[in-house]
């Protein structure tokens, strides 16, 4: 029987070393590859035209929350990026492997810079063209698929 946890792993993830701010990352992979990546992990209105009852570092950043005993709990911020089409068919963010403040978001593989996560099914042809796509950006220096479910910090991906 699988978990809630298991289904929430139900993703893609490339991870990516390059020399690039996150932006210009972004920039390139999207001149690349078709994907129209923009800022932030959720857009400030819901589908509707509503304003979100967030909090702006919510709909901003992916905030991982860490608790240690006797100590306040600290906030780490994660730059994210996002593509999806209208009705979330699909759904891809680039993160951030480090946070505001320095700490890794998967510090078993500190080794990438970033991360792209695919939400949904993707056909291993497609995979395939956009992680030659991504590759043939001059600035990118590794692209590799990751498992998630073998990493030890997954929960820092489930949002």
């Amino acid at each position: 029987m699988e978990t809630d946890f298991e289904l929430e792993l139900d993703f893609t993830l490339i991870g990516i070393s390059s020399v690039l701010r996150d932006y210009r990352l972004c920039h390139f992979i999207n001149k690349h590859t078709g994907l129209k990546l923009i800022y932030g992990k959720e857009d400030y209105s819901d589908h509707n035209g509503n304003r979100k009852e967030k909090p702006a570092e919510e709909l901003d950043f992916h905030v991982i929350v860490e608790s240690k005993k006797n100590k306040p709990p600290l906030k780490h911020h994660f730059n994210i990026f996002r593509y999806h089409n209208e009705s979330f068919e699909f759904e891809f963010y680039l993160l951030s492997n480090r946070s505001a403040a320095g700490l890794p978001l998967i510090p078993e593989i500190v080794s990438f810079d970033y991360f792209l996560m695919i939400k949904h099914y993707i056909d291993q042809e497609d995979l395939h063209d956009l992680i030659e796509n991504i590759k043939s950006i001059p600035e990118v220096l590794l692209v590799k698929e990751i498992d998630p479910t073998i990493l030890k910090s997954k929960e820092n991906l489930i949002f």
